[in-house]
């Protein structure tokens, strides 16, 4: 038997024990999929700029792109902790979209009062 150690204990505190839903296990191999491919493109994307001197509006719409992967990425790990550990998780992901929709609500406020003035 595997002896615990201090180590041991962080990481048991730190992940939750949750165990996956078998439903689920399917899909949890195509969420790593879903980061890949952002990754790839924003990797791809970069060299495009790169590799063919773009500046102006076609370099401004892949920078936008990238940006849009970035988010992928995040989604995707979402997706992919959501499937590990849907209790624990929901809470969290709802806490975050409301932390989204707080700030949202604060950047058109102060953008119609600038508007005001």
């Amino acid at each position: 038997m595997k002896k615990n150690t201090r180590s041991n204990y962080v990481v048991q505190t730190l992940i939750d024990d949750e165990d996956m839903n078998a439903d689920f296990a399917s899909l949890y191999p195509a969420t790593s999929k879903i980061g890949d491919a952002a990754a790839s493109f924003i990797d791809k994307a970069y060299a495009t700029i790169e590799k063919k001197d773009l500046y102006g509006t076609p370099a401004a719409a892949i920078s936008e792109c990238i940006g849009i992967c970035q988010n992928v990425i995040k989604e995707g790990a979402a997706i992919s902790r959501l499937l590990r550990n849907p209790l624990n998780c929901r809470r969290e992901l709802d806490d975050n979209k409301l932390a989204e929709v707080e700030k949202a609500e604060a950047e058109q406020a102060e953008l119609e009062e600038t508007q005001e003035d």
